[in-house]
């Protein structure tokens, strides 16, 4: 049965839509002509908003979106007052009259102001003495700090449903106050905007929401006010990270699946003697057997103690990816010279690496290597004085020109390129293996350090189907050859107790 593509819900640029200068990918939008200054939502125009938030967190949508409304009503009613953006920094330079005239819709009811309390936490906001005049005393801190927490919680993404809503505010009180006007063309855009969220369609209405917000940021609602470093850095100070909790793993009962492997790598080593011609060096025979069974090595490794489901089942499965284009490239240019000049090339590496021990103590000498085996290696085919050593690739290409070459660019795309990541200790890898997140929102989710990763998505299904390929090579090198190995998903193989709960 064939198996259903998986459908898509990337909205970005594609791949293909990426423009190639040298060795980097550029995305469509980076190659914009002119200079491009980035404005972040969340670091930078979210804090403007905090006031705005604890409404969102404490009323129902149409409640919330209601006294926005009113809000407008007002800034339309007092365009003599500079509410650019509603935000804190504009409000501090307000003067009290101005102020209790623009939050009329606010302070004239004890609810809402209740509900924006939780603003006396923050002793660095820049309006702190307007709110003082008008807020009750915070009795409860740690419930305040909640309530905080939960409306930025709703608004850290900058396309969630309460920030759009936000963000809305924000444009429609620039038009209510006269600092945004729309072309007579517009006019149809227009009345989107001001009958948000009843009117158009909202999934052309809501960017276009955001895409204006974000256009007309003002000097006073951003990083040159000093508010957004101030507030993050006050919620820092005053709360503390919430790492989040371990994640106990689902060890899997995968004996079943490590003897079916130990069985196909003697059926390999039968086939292998059914194939036996010669005694003499077969640099061929060799190498397709070679790279046939050590590869099976590496999933049986990887079967073993759980590492199919941690970090270093990243690093056997690029191996086996790496192995599995070598042997597509050696089949696709399948000639003495070839599989002899891989060969060779891996005699020369020993050598390489038994010259540069030469020289050290027993003490310096690396503890997982013995160099009287390395010297053995090296003279196996011939006396390593007469070797050569290559310091290049063995095919004077790179992997990924030999996976072309092979036509089989598809599996090496596929397999190769994230597990890399985790071999180089690039950070994505590092980020993905080390850190989790705090879970405390007014941290805005930072990373934290995380418990030994032993929860990564199992690698053994990828394993066995990478296996099957190299099978599938075996046989057309020494054919016939049937055994392959059954892959089993992650979800339908057989749970066990965990062997594990640091």
């Amino acid at each position: 049965m064939a198996s259903k593509k998986r459908s898509s819900k990337h909205s970005g640029a594609s791949l293909d839509q990426h423009h190639r200068e040298g060795k980097t990918l550029i995305p469509p939008y980076a190659r914009l002509p002119g200079k491009i200054e980035l404005s972040s939502w969340r670091d930078d125009r979210l804090p403007e908003m905090v006031w705005a938030t604890l409404i969102c967190a404490q009323n129902k949508r149409d409640s919330y979106l209601s006294i926005f409304r009113e809000l407008a009503d007002s800034a339309h009613d007092n365009q003599d007052i500079k509410c650019d953006g509603m935000g804190h920094s504009r409000f501090a330079t307000l003067t009290d009259v101005q102020f209790d005239k623009l939050f009329d819709p606010i302070l004239s009811s004890k609810d809402r102001l209740f509900q924006l309390s939780p603003l006396l936490l923050l002793k660095n906001l820049p309006d702190r003495d307007h709110w003082l005049r008008h807020l009750p005393i915070l009795e409860e801190e740690e419930t305040a700090w909640q309530l905080l927490g939960k409306g930025i919680a709703e608004n850290l993404w900058h396309q969630s449903q309460a920030a759009t809503d936000i963000r809305w505010l924000r444009v429609i009180c620039l038009i209510a106050s006269g600092k945004m006007h729309f072309a007579e063309t517009m006019r149809e855009h227009l009345r989107e905007v001001m009958e948000y969220p009843t009117y158009g369609d909202m999934r052309k209405v809501r960017p276009s929401i955001r895409a204006a917000e974000m256009a007309f940021v003002v000097p006073e609602d951003g990083p040159t006010s000093g508010w957004p470093i101030a507030f993050w850095q006050e919620c820092l100070n005053s709360t503390k990270c919430h790492p989040a909790p371990f994640r106990k793993p689902k060890a899997i009962k995968i004996e079943r699946m490590a003897d079916e492997a130990f069985k196909l790598y003697d059926a390999v080593s039968n086939h292998f003697y059914d194939s036996l011609k010669t005694t003499d060096i077969d640099p061929r025979m060799d190498g397709v057997f070679g790279m046939c069974l050590y590869a099976i090595t590496l999933h049986i490794t990887l079967l073993s103690s759980g590492s199919h489901r941690r970090l270093q089942g990243r690093f056997f499965i690029r191996t086996i990816v790496e192995i599995y284009v070598t042997f597509a490239f050696l089949l696709k240019n399948d000639t003495e010279t070839f599989w002899k000049r891989y060969r060779v090339h891996g005699n020369g590496q020993a050598k390489l690496a038994f010259l540069k021990l030469v020289d050290l103590s027993d003490s310096e000498v690396p503890s997982y290597v013995r160099p009287d085996e390395l010297e053995q290696l090296a003279n196996e085919d011939r006396w390593q004085e007469f070797l050569e050593i290559d310091l290049g690739n063995w095919a004077k290409s790179d992997l990924r020109k030999m996976s072309e070459e092979a036509g089989v660019k598809p599996v090496y795309d596929k397999f190769y390129g994230w597990p890399s990541g985790y071999v180089h200790g690039h950070w994505g890898a590092v980020r993905d293996t080390v850190f989790d997140l705090c879970l405390n929102p007014l941290h805005r989710y930072h990373r934290v350090p995380a418990p030994p990763r032993l929860d990564m998505g199992s690698v053994a299904p990828d394993s066995v189907k990478l296996i099957n390929l190299i099978l599938d090579q075996l046989s057309q090198a020494y054919p016939p050859f049937k055994a392959r190995l059954r892959i089993k998903e992650p979800d339908t193989v057989t749970e066990a107790a965990p062997t594990s709960e640091k």
